[in-house]
C-alpha cells in the first residue's frame, strides 16, 4: 500500500508541474514580430535598414489625403524629395500658399528628414509649424492647402 500511494504521490506531481510548464510557455511565448526582405522573404534584424542579403530597403511614403493630389500616393525613392509649387520639384503643387521651394524630405541613416526650405507660410507636422524634423509612421505633413500622410513599410 505504501509504494502505490508514493507512485501515485509522484504521478500527480509530475502532471502538476507538467500543467505550471505548459502554462508558462505560452506567457513566454508570444510570437515575435519579424522583419522580412520585401524582395528575397528573408528575416532580417530589426537594426538592418536594407537586406543584406539582395540589397533591397523598405520605401517611405507620402499618402496625399487633401489637396490638389489628394487620394494620390509618392513613393520616397529618392534621397531627397522636394515639395513646391514650380517645375524641377519632385511634387509640384498649383497652390497660392506653397513657395517655389518649399519643403525637402531626405533620408538620413534610414530615416526620414522633413526640412523647411525658407518657405513663406511654414511647414506642419501633426499641426505644429516645424523648421526641421524627422519624420514618425503616420505623421500627417501640411504644405499650404495639402495634406500627406507619411508611411514607412
Amino acid at each position: 500500500m505504501e509504494t502505490e500511494a508514493i507512485v501515485a504521490i509522484i504521478v500527480g506531481v509530475a502532471v502538476v508541474l507538467l500543467v505550471v510548464l505548459i502554462l508558462v510557455a505560452k506567457k513566454s511565448g508570444a510570437p515575435k514580430v519579424q522583419k522580412v526582405c520585401g524582395g528575397c522573404r528573408r528575416v532580417m534584424l530589426p537594426v538592418w535598414t536594407k537586406c543584406l542579403f539582395c540589397g533591397w530597403a523598405p520605401v517611405a511614403r507620402l499618402e496625399f489625403i487633401l489637396g490638389p493630389m489628394a487620394n494620390q500616393t509618392l513613393n520616397l525613392s529618392d534621397e531627397v524629395t522636394t515639395i513646391g509649387s514650380v517645375a524641377g520639384n519632385t511634387v509640384v503643387l498649383a497652390d497660392p500658399a506653397v513657395s517655389r521651394k518649399h519643403a525637402g524630405i531626405r533620408k538620413v541613416d534610414g530615416n526620414y528628414e522633413l526640412a523647411d526650405l525658407g518657405s513663406t507660410n511654414g511647414v506642419y507636422v501633426n499641426g505644429h509649424k516645424v523648421p526641421k524634423k524627422t519624420l514618425d509612421q503616420g505623421d500627417i505633413i501640411r504644405v499650404g492647402n495639402t495634406e500627406a500622410v507619411f508611411k514607412r513599410e
